[in-house]
């Protein structure tokens, strides 16, 4: 048999087991729609707004050592985000972080 068939047939089989029992299967329809209608209310009720790039500083990765990775955490705790990309991000710069120590 091929593929589509032996999954109709499961299907079938499925839901006529499920018929039997009518509160469960009008839950386990039902559910997935309340769920799908409160997500299109939440999305109408918040349209999207346009938010300029964010440019986020470097931080080391702890495999650059431990002093710089430790203030690369401390030194952008608040996590800033720049309109324009930061010192690191020039093309071909690979990091900013050989005069760390």
């Amino acid at each position: 048999m091929a593929v589509g068939t032996q999954l109709g047939l499961l299907l079938w089989k499925n839901f006529t087991y499920r018929r039997r029992q009518r509160i469960q299967l009008a839950i386990e329809i039902l559910w997935p729609l309340f769920l799908f209608f409160i997500l299109i209310s939440v999305r109408q009720s918040h349209p999207p707004f346009m938010q300029h790039e964010c440019h986020f500083p470097n931080k080391a990765l702890p495999s650059a050592g431990t002093l710089p990775w430790l203030q690369g955490i401390v030194c952008n705790l608040n996590n800033p985000c720049f309109r324009h990309p930061t010192a690191g991000e020039a093309p071909g710069v690979v990091g900013n972080f050989g005069g760390s120590m």
